[in-house]
């Protein structure tokens, strides 16, 4: 069985020689990943879509000019971010924004009517919270808990080190435990792993 790495190489290679298959295999699997990774930088799911669309025909377009690569991936995934932030012409938004603070309230209200306005409450806390790190760093939260994405494709998507991924995400949780009580935090991971399901 071929390694990742392998089956990029191999799937670039067919995509480069204008592989109309290739192309599709490229879309089945990367679409919806690219999709939530999209939806990190822009709330708009429209816009979204037709970056990936935009990205797959570029990718056609000038496939003759493409460079040798082992992680489409990697290479989709930074190429998708340059063309959601030129089109949205906007800066980077946190995704934990009013909508889903909205959705996440109506399944809160199926539990006790009590126990919704206390984690209403935590989730109103955790927002601002989130809300306040520098943009670098809830961008990294985004791609770790959102996404979870491994340390180095933040990495090269981000083009800082691994360590310096590792020491954003440690201090993020760390200004966020401290202000936060245990239950609080526990929700605040379960926000963070859910939030793909709500898109």
């Amino acid at each position: 069985m071929l390694k990742e790495g392998n089956h990029d190489y191999f799937l670039w290679k067919r995509i480069k020689a204008g592989n109309g298959q290739a192309f599709q295999e490229l879309y089945d699997r990367y679409a919806d990943i690219l999709f939530s990774f999209g939806m990190v930088y822009s709330r708009d799911r429209e816009l979204v879509k037709d970056c990936i669309h935009d990205l797959i025909f570029d990718l056609y377009k000038y496939r003759k000019n493409l460079a040798e690569n082992d992680n489409i991936r990697n290479y989709l995934f930074k190429s998708l971010k340059r063309k959601v932030l030129a089109s949205a012409k906007k800066n980077l938004r946190l995704v934990y924004s009013e909508n889903l603070t909205q959705e996440t309230g109506n399944e809160l209200r199926e539990t006790d009517a009590d126990e919704n306005e206390d984690q209403q409450d935590q989730l109103s806390r955790i927002n601002r919270l989130i809300g306040q790190l520098p943009e670098k760093q809830r961008e990294i939260l985004n791609l770790k808990f959102q996404l979870e994405m491994p340390y180095h494709e933040i990495s090269g998507i981000m083009d800082i080190s691994v360590e310096s991924v590792r020491t954003s995400v440690y201090r993020s949780i760390k200004t966020i435990r401290e202000q936060l009580e245990g239950k609080d935090m526990i929700l605040f991971f379960v926000l963070m792993k859910e939030y793909s399901q709500l898109n």
